[in-house]
């Protein structure tokens, strides 16, 4: 069999200049008003204390709920983990 109209079996339906709309992907199928980041910043912000009740009240971070000790330790933690993860690198060059 054939290709109608000259059409390639290998042709991806991505390089088609003169898709459908309907073809896009989820995202380009989405109906979004055009706005700026600051925009969407505070309808996400709205959303999410909507969605939790909380109203206006800000919720505290996973880290501010933490003792300062385990913060320090945090802190510490990951602070190891990069050089850790630097000194390996430069292991692995320096071999």
């Amino acid at each position: 069999m054939t290709a109608s109209n000259g059409d390639t079996p290998q042709k991806h339906p991505s390089h088609d200049k003169d898709r459908r709309p309907d073809q896009g992907t989820v995202l380009d199928r989405i109906k979004m008003p055009p706005m700026s980041g600051e925009e969407a910043l505070r309808r996400f912000n709205e959303g999410q204390s909507s969605a939790n009740g909380a109203g206006n009240a800000p919720r505290p971070g996973e880290l501010e709920n933490l003792h300062p000790i385990i913060k320090l330790m945090a802190l510490g933690g990951t602070l190891v983990l990069i050089v850790a993860v630097l000194l390996g690198v430069l292991y692995l060059f320096a071999a």
